[in-house]
């Protein structure tokens, strides 16, 4: 039986992440993750590959490079690593373009996904606990401030 492309894109995104734990860069990875679809939308895959590449920094690199083990897994394409990857954005035609981004799109949301729930890392990096914490504490200031 053959799985369909996008359970085997959030398996591959799950495997992805779930390797990410133990990272001394897990927070920052987090936050990339949860802001690569906007990355995505926002300025093309082009750029955004461009940018993660560019960077050449572990927790960019590791975003790229497991976007590119997602969409390989997947069957979006069959690149070798992330240079080759953004050269063959950077070499498609429009309908090529507009297939990878939208398979990168559904790639980025299901990494997003895993790393909030195997992560448990917010949108700002913060852990979950911290985030709770932080929240705790706002509501405490604000009960104080009105009495």
């Amino acid at each position: 039986m053959t799985a369909i492309r996008s359970h085997l894109v959030a398996v591959a995104a799950f495997e992805s992440v779930s390797a990410r734990t133990g990272e001394s860069f897990k927070k920052q990875y987090g936050a990339l993750t949860h802001k690569l679809p906007v990355l995505i939308l926002q300025n093309g895959l082009a750029q955004a590959s461009g940018f993660l590449l560019a960077k050449g920094e572990n927790e960019h690199l590791a975003v790229l490079n497991d976007l590119l083990a997602v969409l390989r897994q997947g069957g979006s394409t069959n690149a070798a690593d992330a240079r080759s990857f953004h050269s063959e954005i950077i070499a498609a035609d429009l309908s090529r373009t507009m297939q990878l981004t939208r398979h990168a799109l559904d790639a980025a949301a299901w990494m997003k996904r895993y790393v909030q729930g195997e992560l448990g890392i917010t949108a700002t990096g913060d852990t979950l606990a911290e985030a709770r914490a932080e929240k705790s504490g706002e509501e405490g200031a604000t009960e104080e401030a009105g009495q």
